[in-house]
C-alpha cells in the first residue's frame, strides 16, 4: 500500500478472482495439450508474470533502473501468476496417476500437495521478512522472479509427459 498507493487487498481480490476462474480450465487445458505442455506453459506463464511484478531494478548491472515498477504492471503479473498457480496446485492426481503404481498414488499425491503448500507458507516468512519497506519490497519481488525462471528453466529442460517405462500394467 505504501509503495504503490493502492490496497494490497484489491491485488489478493484479482489474485484470487484469476486463481479460481483458472481452475476451472486446468483439466480442460491439460487432456487437450497433455500434462507436460500444461504445466510447462504455466511455469513459463508464471516466471513471465513474477518479472512483470518484479522489472529488473534490482539486477545490479541496472544502477539506473527505475525502482519499482507501475502498479498496472504489478496487476498484470499477479493476474498472470493467479492464472499459471492452479496447474501446479491440480495436477498432483494426474502427474501421481501417470508416473506411480497405484500403491503409491496416495503417498505422492499427499507429498506433492502438501509440497505445494509448504511453497506458498515459504513464499509469506519470506516476503513477510523482506518486504517490510519499498526497497526490500523490490529485492523480494527480484528474488521471486529469479527463482520462478531457474524453475521454469528446469521445468521446461527436465519435465516428461510420462516416464519411459509405467510403473505398473494400471
Amino acid at each position: 500500500e505504501q509503495a504503490f498507493d493502492h490496497s494490497a487487498a484489491a491485488l489478493i481480490d484479482m489474485f484470487l478472482f484469476t486463481n479460481v476462474a483458472s481452475s476451472f480450465l486446468v483439466t480442460d487445458v491439460v487432456d487437450r495439450v497433455g500434462l507436460q505442455r500444461a504445466v510447462q506453459g504455466a511455469a513459463v506463464l508464471m516466471a513471465v508474470g513474477c518479472w512483470f511484478r518484479s522489472g529488473l531494478s534490482f539486477l545490479p548491472v541496472l544502477p539506473q533502473a527505475p525502482h519499482l515498477v507501475s502498479y498496472a504492471s504489478v496487476v498484470v503479473g499477479t493476474i498472470m501468476v493467479g492464472a499459471a498457480q492452479p496447474f501446479f496446485q491440480c495436477t498432483p492426481p494426474v502427474l501421481s496417476a501417470t508416473w506411480f503404481a497405484a500403491s503409491e498414488r496416495a503417498t505422492s499425491t499427499a507429498i506433492a500437495l502438501n509440497f505445494n503448500q509448504i511453497g506458498i507458507a515459504t513464499a509469506f516468512l519470506v516476503g513477510g521478512a523482506m518486504a517490510t519497506n519499498v526497497p526490500g519490497l523490490e529485492s523480494y519481488f527480484g528474488l521471486i522472479a529469479l527463482l520462478s525462471t531457474v524453475t521454469a528453466v528446469g521445468c521446461l529442460l527436465q519435465f516428461q509427459n510420462e516416464p519411459a517405462i509405467p510403473p505398473s500394467q494400471s
